[in-house]
């Protein structure tokens, strides 16, 4: 039994180290991603149900390290409001107004990869960023509405295709505003 473990032990460092053999690096990488938003929509969107969309680019000054932007947009349920206003005479008149509500966030992301095949790369990351929200006023809230933000990316991948292995299509898990799950398409270059 202990010889098992040893020789699985072994294989798997030896299979780690060979994905981090020298492969073509491309520097720059555009993606498009498609979230859940879970996280986001019950802390800062009233719980609503919103998807989220965003766009990112990353830049790779070394082997494991990215450096990149993201802004992520919110798209969600409508707000309908319903108010009767009234004049000096006691007459009143019914108004409705409706507007789509949205998040939209920016943030400076740092990626590490610890697995970087020619096939698959996976990885781990940090966002820091700030949001803007927009709505109609009420009481306690005013719009829009500018707050911090984060992202934390436990796990992350994403497969190579094409001919020279720079399109790629994965998935990230983690915690904050990208939500629990993601999943992404994108080019690097």
């Amino acid at each position: 039994m202990k010889r098992i473990i040893v020789f699985v032990v072994v294989s798997l460092s030896l299979s780690a180290s060979y994905s981090q053999i020298d492969t073509l690096l491309y520097k720059s990488e555009i993606r498009l991603s498609l979230g859940d938003a879970v996280i986001t929509s019950f802390v800062r969107l009233d719980g609503g149900k919103y998807t989220n969309l965003s766009l990112a680019y990353f830049y790779r000054p070394e082997k494991i390290l990215w450096m990149g932007i993201n802004f992520h947009n919110y798209l969600g349920e409508e707000i309908n409001y319903d108010w009767r206003e009234y004049d000096v005479n006691g007459n009143f008149k019914d108004l409705t107004k409706s507007k789509m509500k949205y998040c939209a966030i920016l943030a400076p992301e740092l990626r590490i990869s610890y697995v970087n095949g020619s096939a698959v790369i996976i990885y781990c990351s940090f966002a820091v960023g700030f949001g803007l929200e927009n709505g109609y006023d009420t009481r306690y809230d005013k719009y829009p509405n500018l707050f911090n933000c984060f992202n934390l990316t436990w796990f992350g991948f994403s497969c190579n295709f094409g001919k020279n292995k720079n399109i790629l299509f994965g998935g990230e898990c983690g915690f904050g505003f990208k939500g629990l799950g993601s999943i992404h398409a994108g080019y690097r270059f």
